[in-house]
This record gives C-alpha cells, structure tokens and sequence, in this order.
C-alpha cells in the first residue's frame, strides 16, 4: 500500500551519522506552515520564493538548537512538486533528531523509504522509469553506471518507449478505425502497407530488449573466473592483476580451498574477479570437495574465463581435465582466455601466438599482465559500443518489453499467414501498449510502485 500523499512529510535525506553538514527534508502543502513553527525569524516562510536561501535559527522554544540555511520551494517548481524546505544543519545526531523531532511533532510525519521521489512521479515530474534511474544513480560506483542512470534521468529510455507506442497507436488507430466502421465507408485495410511498421516495432523494441544483456552488466559488474589445473599460478595471476597481494601464494599445490573474490574498476566498469581452486577430479578430502563445488559454481557463473596454464610444464592430463571441465560447465557465450602463465621459464609445452582469446604473462615478472587487462577491457568497451542507443538494466523493463515483443510477433506472424482479423490485431496491439506503459508507470499497479520505492533509502 502508498503513503498517503497529502501528508507532509520529513527526513534525512544525507547518510546518517557524524558530518560537517546534513540535509533535512520537508515536503507537502504544510510543508512552510510547519517549518515556521522552528526556524525563526520566519517572516520568510510566510512569502517564500523558490530557490531562495535563508539563514535561520532552529529554535525548541525558547532553546537554539543551531543555525541553519535553509532553501524553500514553491509548487510545483521543487523536486517533488509540492511546497518544500530543504534545512542545511550541523552533522549532529542530537541536532538531526532534534529537527526531525520539531517537524514531526508540529504536524510532519517521518517519510517512508523513496517517498520524495515516489512524489515526484506521483505529480508528474517524472516517469517511472526516470524515477527507477534516480536510485541507480545513488547506487551506482562506476562511470558506466553513472552514464547510464544520468542517461535515463535525462529520458533516453522514456523517449524510445515514447516513441514505440506512438507508432503502436498510429497502427491500433487504423486497426480500430475499420472496427468502428459498421457502413463500410472506410477502405479496406492494406496488409502490405501495415506489415513494415509492424516489422519496424519488432526492430526497435527488439533492440532495446537485447541492451538488458549490456545493462546487466552495468548494473552488476562483470565476472571473470581465473580457473586451471592446481598450482598453475591463478592466485598469482589475481595479485598481478589487482597490483597488490590479495590471495594466498605458494608452491603448494591446492593452496586456495576457497573462492577468492575482489572487486576491480577497469576502464569505468565493475568487474568481479575469482580466483579459484586448482582443478582436481579426486579431491582428498571434505575441504577439497566444498572447493571444487565452489570452482564449479564459480565457471558456471563467469562471463569469461581465464584458463592459467604453466608453460614449464607439457599439457598432460590435469590440462585435459580442466578443459573438459571448462567445456561441460562455462556459461552460454562465456569468453574463455587462455593465460599461459611462467614464462619467464623455459617452455616445456607449445604456446599459442598472443591474440584476443590468448595471452603470454609471468605473473612473477609482470611481463604481459597489462597486455591482458587492455584485453580485457577491449572485451568491455565491445559490451558498451551504445554511444548513441539506449540500454535498459531493469529486469522489470526487459520483462515488459520480451512481453510485448511477444504480442507483436504474434500480431506479424497473422499478417504474414493472411489469417489477419481485426479484433484479434487490436489486441496484441492493447497489450503491447500495456507493457510499455508499465515500464513508465501509466499503469503500474499499487503493489509493484510499493515494491519499487522501498528499495529507496529514506530521504530521497
């Protein structure tokens, strides 16, 4: 269930704790009324112009809890399109609480999580999807992150579904023109002038379905086992890469049990590196097998593998096990890269040339590590090559559009047959618009709002 709207409401809206300034949030139609009964002088608050700053005294009573600016904004011209007070006070808990305490205890309630923006949807200043973008953008902690939640804000998504069900109701009106022509006045319609801009819909809300495989990885980073046979150098290969000792070194095989992650930001993107245990079809015991399980998971799970070979010694059977092993469990479209590792050594087994899918490296001189990290960003800037396209990263939005793709096809595979009836067209032309306006929020039921805001943190 929705906050009730006509509440004024008040929060936090920086990160709770110790600071050298934090901000409170006011937001309803009481919103100056119930700010004036602490902030004084409060002639201000009696005429406020948008965008004005004061400064101002937060009194309790009689007592001075400290001095604040505080910023006013008049309906609709505030971010949540209501009357708002945003007090600038001192990072204090006891001075945060205080203010809170004044607001809510002259007529304010505390705001529930996301609640301001779920206000600024409510009112019309932005969609659903632009108000999605907002929260990724708070979440976000890499610059391909921040491109695209600030792309979104600006309405790269709403824009393209704008445009999506324009063209699908230029085609319903056709359709639902002949519908409503019981005399028959209407020409029939031409299949052959309707089928391009059916296939056009199929084309563009296609494209924008298959961005989810890039917007995934935008929004969860990139993942990239570092597999092979026991004590080939995978830990070693993750400390080169990281530039810093991270994983446990030794000559040891089966040293790592575990999977080791750490998180690296290369060339704007997040990506997720796991070092795992050495490959080893007879695990000795209850530790080795949990390893081995765990290595599984880990390929299953890798958008690319880096295979660690020791070139001092020949290809043998451990070699053959790992690359069936790689075969029968790596992920549909996962990225295998040969890493022959140790070459400051003498070879003792063929090494292929240095191309995209193979590297040469001695994690112990550094020689090649940078070559395979300029690599392995070449492989993320191929992901994001959308300078001027649109990439979705909810799930939700791609579980709209795969439905509508759905309902179109289904309507292009009827124009194809010549079974072509007009009510039948109508209707996946309905549903369609349904989906797409489920993705800006026209009519997105109670509970997936709900849903939506509560991921918010408090504040925003």
């Amino acid at each position: 269930m929705l906050p009730d709207i006509r509440e004024t409401i008040a929060a936090l809206s920086t990160a709770p704790g110790h600071g050298a300034i934090a901000i409170i949030r006011l937001s309803g139609k009481n919103a100056f009324e119930i700010a004036s009964t602490f902030l004084h002088p409060n002639l201000a608050l009696a005429n406020p112009k948008t965008g004005r700053t004061y400064l101002l005294a937060v009194k309790n009573g009689d007592k001075l809890v400290d001095n604040a600016i505080v910023a006013l904004y008049k309906e609709p011209k505030s971010y949540t399109g209501e009357n708002m007070a945003e007090i600038f006070c001192h990072g204090s808990p006891y001075i945060i609480q205080n203010i809170i305490n004044l607001a809510v205890k002259n007529g304010a309630r505390q705001a529930s999580p996301g609640e301001f923006t779920m206000r600024a949807f409510l009112n019309g200043k932005i969609d659903l999807a632009q108000a999605e973008a907002i929260n990724d953008l708070i979440l976000s902690e890499t610059e391909s992150a921040h491109k695209n939640a600030m792309s979104q804000i600006y309405g790269s998504v709403s824009k393209k579904i704008k445009k999506l069900k324009e063209e699908t109701v230029g085609i319903l009106a056709e359709i639902e023109a002949r519908l409503d022509d019981s005399d028959g006045e209407i020409e029939e319609l031409d299949l052959k002038n309707l089928l391009p801009a059916v296939e056009n819909l199929i084309l563009e809300t296609r494209k924008l379905s298959d961005s989810f495989e890039n917007g995934k990885y935008i929004r969860h980073g990139i993942r990239i086992g570092i597999v092979g046979a026991p004590n080939s150098g995978k830990s070693s290969l993750l400390n080169a890469v990281l530039g810093r000792s991270r994983a446990i070194v030794s000559d040891i095989a089966g040293t790592t049990r575990d999977t080791v992650e750490e998180k690296l930001t290369i060339s704007g993107f997040s990506v997720i590196f796991a070092d795992t245990a050495g490959i080893n079809p007879d695990p000795k015991d209850a530790l080795e097998v949990q390893g081995m399980a765990r290595t599984l998971e880990a390929i299953k799970s890798s958008d690319i593998l880096l295979w660690v070979q020791d070139v001092s010694k020949p290809f043998g059977t451990e070699d053959e096990i790992v690359d069936k092993t790689i075969r029968q469990n790596a992920a549909a479209g996962a990225r295998v890269i040969k890493v022959f590792n140790k070459t400051d050594l003498e070879a003792a087994r063929p090494i292929e040339r240095s191309n995209k899918n193979s590297f040469m490296v001695s994690c112990k001189t550094d020689r090649g590590i940078e070559n395979l990290k300029k690599n392995l960003l070449g492989f993320q800037e191929n992901l994001f090559n959308h300078e001027s396209s649109e990439i979705i990263t909810s799930a939700r939005h791609f579980q709209a559009l795969s439905n509508g793709l759905r309902e179109i096809s289904a309507l292009h595979k009827t124009l194809e047959s010549g079974k072509f009836e007009l009510e039948l067209a109508a209707e996946h032309l309905r549903c369609y618009l349904d989906g797409m306006a489920l993705i800006t929020g026209e009519t997105t039921p109670e509970e997936i709002l709900a849903n939506i805001f509560e991921k918010f943190c408090v504040g925003k």
